[in-house]
């Protein structure tokens, strides 16, 4: 009986019939989400207040993306366990911008944009690999 149901039915006809009953709050939700950037200017530094929950969600390490910030906005500051210090008033924009930019080079694959990736070494090169899709890309560290 069930077989000769599915036998009515296209292939296409049944993925699109799923589709359309998968709710809507989780169809849309993005699987990985991080989160915001708590970014304070006190004087003549700037604070982001949230770095290791931040890092956390990532599952990088804190120094890798504390020096990538370092480097990136082109100033000197100071990590602590939870927050980090820069020196110099930095727009929390600028700051978010280069975030999303180490998000798009170190994390997201360029393949299938999953979010699990690693970091592989071979010879003298690091690769970043895609524990969903298996594809591979250089990067710079």
């Amino acid at each position: 009986m069930v077989r000769r149901l599915v036998a009515d039915f296209e292939y296409d006809a049944l993925l699109d019939r799923a589709r359309d009953r998968i709710p809507k709050d989780i169809s849309e939700r993005a699987r990985w989400t991080m989160p915001t950037p708590e970014i304070l200017v006190e004087g003549n530094q700037t604070i982001i207040r949230n770095f290791s929950a931040i890092v956390d969600s990532m599952d990088r390490d804190p120094n890798h993306v504390y020096q990538f910030l370092i480097n990136e906005l082109g100033t000197s500051g100071n990590r602590e366990q939870v927050r980090v210090m820069f020196k110099g008033r930095i727009p929390p924009k600028r700051i978010k911008e280069k975030i999303v930019g180490y998000v798009k080079t170190y994390i997201l694959c360029n393949q299938c944009k999953a979010p699990d990736t690693r970091f592989i070494k071979e010879e003298r090169t690091t690769l970043l690999k895609c524990q969903a899709c298996g594809a591979t890309r250089p990067v710079r560290m």
